[in-house]
């Protein structure tokens, strides 16, 4: 899973799509509903099994993005 450091949000949100293809990731269109994308994220069946963050606690994308990371990155 690529860290979510160094990169916009709309091209780390597509590596999901490689890293999990098992999952229906939803399509991030414009960064500012990251939020609710988020949220559809983390109900994806690998996400939501490793309980993922909801984006509710978080003003900032990067933090939340980090957070998702730390739970998902020795996911199997």
């Amino acid at each position: 899973m690529v860290q979510p450091i160094g990169i916009d949000l709309l091209t780390w949100a597509g590596t999901l799509f490689v890293d999990f293809p098992n999952d229906d990731i939803p399509v991030l269109i414009e960064e500012s509903e990251w939020k609710s994308w988020g949220d559809d994220l983390i109900d994806c069946n690998s996400f939501a099994l490793n309980d993922a963050p909801p984006t509710f606690r978080y003003e900032d994308w990067r933090i939340w993005a980090w957070e998702v990371y730390s739970t998902m990155a020795n996911y199997a």
